[in-house]
């Protein structure tokens, strides 16, 4: 009985959700969105050349397109990542952080683990903004691959990243507040021979949740991107999934799967009570875009949000 009304609760929150879904206007390409809200004006930075920024003065209804954040590469980028192309950006984190607006983001080059991890600064979101350095970096010999950054503060004021694509999985390091360069050990915290990648961890209550993205992204309608979830007691692990199993032995609870339309959503982020990420629109040539949704709690607690369609 007790998993009965179990059922009947997620079920309810299933529906509930579902009219919390923004349905979306204006210029919303996207891939690996992150969001920053600030009142009714929402920013979101995602993937393209010079890192590409959407704004909405709506609460995230209508959006447009800002010029990208860079106009020229940074020196260092040649040395970091020797393959990296022009002004190809990707998968950014975007965070405020004493006073002014942070974001990571990725340069790397497609299927190679000879990546870094960037930082630029700025007074506002859709202001100029400053380049900050190589947070971290991943070689060819290495068992990780330095792209796909997350940001998470928790109630203590310590900063964490996450980050890592494929190879060894995600791994987790402390940041300074001063700096916001890793101090300390840096762990792997979740793992998956098939496909992990792009971390979200979000405090709720107790515990600290791991989103990661599972599968393909990148092959447009024929992706096979879904979000699952795990959870633990301190951000250092373990993180285990609903049925108990170890996302460092492959676990992850399903949270999110493609439907009729909307395949291979994935690369999500977590602000509050909304999660967005990006979609795969079969209805127009499997071109990525914008997906937001609100984010709600089973009575267990585990997070809830309205599949695609």
């Amino acid at each position: 009985m007790r998993a009965l009304w179990a059922l009947v609760a997620t079920l309810a929150l299933l529906l509930a959700a579902r009219v919390d879904a923004v349905e979306l206007q204006g210029d919303t390409g996207a891939h690996d969105p992150t969001l920053l809200i600030q009142g009714e004006r929402w920013f979101v930075f995602t993937t393209g050349r010079g890192l590409q920024r959407l704004e909405s003065a709506d609460a995230g209804k209508t959006w447009r397109r800002l010029a990208p954040v860079f106009s020229e590469a940074p020196a260092w980028w040649k040395d970091a990542v020797p393959e990296h192309k022009g002004l190809d950006v990707w998968a950014p984190k975007l965070f405020e952080h004493r006073g002014r607006t942070w974001a990571l983001y990725s340069i790397s080059s497609f299927g190679k683990n000879r990546s870094a991890i960037g930082l630029v600064s700025s007074d506002r979101p859709d202001g100029e903004w400053r380049d900050e350095g190589l947070v971290v970096q991943s070689r060819a010999e290495d068992n990780f691959n330095a792209i796909d950054p997350d940001l998470f503060r928790d109630g203590d004021g310590r900063l964490w990243m996450s980050y890592g694509s494929f190879w060894g999985g995600i791994r987790l390091t402390e940041l300074s507040a001063d700096t916001l360069r890793p101090i300390g050990e840096t762990r792997f915290i979740a793992r998956r021979k098939s496909g992990i990648e792009a971390p979200t961890l979000v405090r709720h209550g107790e515990w600290v949740y791991l989103f990661a993205s599972f599968d393909l992204c990148c092959r447009g309608a024929d992706s096979s991107y879904n979000i699952r979830v795990g959870r633990a007691r301190s951000v250092t692990g373990p993180y285990l999934d609903r049925d108990g199993k170890d996302l460092m032995d492959a676990g992850g609870t399903p949270l999110l799967s493609g439907g009729a339309r909307w395949k291979g959503p994935g690369h999500q982020d977590v602000v509050g009570d909304w999660i967005v990420h990006h979609a795969y629109d079969a209805e127009h040539g499997g071109r990525p875009q914008l997906r937001i949704k609100r984010l709600s709690w089973s009575d267990d607690g585990w997070p809830v949000i309205p599949q695609e369609e």
